[in-house]
């Protein structure tokens, strides 16, 4: 009996440690294409939104967006493999500073993703695909509230231009005109954005340009992303612990 009460405190365990989605305004099912805001056509190095989370597990596992990419292969022949390119995109994490501003960095990482070309012959101008972040090594807690930024470099623009062509020039970041499944747009009207174009701003870069910062009159278009964590190492032995607790006192009644 004692071995099956540890058996049943070590499937707790297993059991909470699995992820959990915290926030997620992308469809279970792709469409073939979104509306998406394309880095390079807008002088944008950043873009993202300000969230807060559903649940109670805040240990970053995950985290997905979706991108619109509207590169051919026929344009690009040289780069990349007959259907995708590698191109590294960041994520950054940031807290939700005083009233409406960006806080202080929490977190960045840098990933390689294989990004699908358009097909040639296609129903729409770009194609939908999801990317995934692995940000287990982090050791981050989220806060329940934060902000978030999508960053990556194009020919002329983001955090260090390439200087060169190629189909990254053509890779936007999706947008939803629906609310999110699980968590909260904490303002459906705002988005956070790094552009270099005043005018790309709906207050004509009175805020600044060429920094991320709040911009408004966005309803009807919030970035797609999803958000997965697991519970903190001490929570997780306290449910194993008060599992294996609950079996002891089956055992003696």
């Amino acid at each position: 009996m004692k071995n099956l009460s540890l058996a049943g405190a070590t499937l707790l365990l297993a059991a909470s440690s699995q992820a959990q989605v915290v926030f997620d305004n992308i469809p279970s099912t792709l469409a073939g294409n979104y509306p998406s805001l394309g880095y390079q056509a807008t002088q944008t190095a950043e873009f993202g939104n300000k969230i807060t989370l559903a649940g109670s597990t805040r240990l970053a596992t995950a985290a997905t967006f979706t991108l619109s990419s509207w590169a051919k292969k026929s344009e690009w022949p040289t780069v990349g493999t007959a259907t995708t390119f590698d191109h590294p995109l960041t994520l950054n994490i940031y807290a939700a500073g005083a009233g409406n501003t960006v806080g202080a960095l929490l977190a960045t990482k840098t990933q390689t993703f294989s990004i699908l070309y358009r097909p040639e012959v296609f129903g729409f101008n770009g194609i939908a695909q999801n990317v995934t972040f692995d940000l287990s090594s982090l050791n981050l807690n989220y806060p329940d509230t934060f902000i978030y930024g999508l960053a990556y470099n194009t020919e002329t623009w983001g955090a260090n231009p390439i200087g060169a062509g190629g189909p990254y020039n053509s890779l936007n970041y999706a947008v939803i005109n629906t609310a999110p499944t699980i968590g909260t747009d904490v303002d459906a009207d705002d988005t956070y954005w790094n552009t270099q174009t005043a005018g790309n701003y709906t207050d004509g870069g009175v805020g600044g340009v060429g920094t991320f910062r709040r911009d408004t009159g966005w309803t009807g278009f919030t970035p797609m992303a999803r958000f997965d964590s697991v519970p903190e190492p001490a929570s997780m032995t306290a449910l194993a612990l008060g599992g294996l607790a609950l079996l002891k006192r089956r055992k003696k009644a």
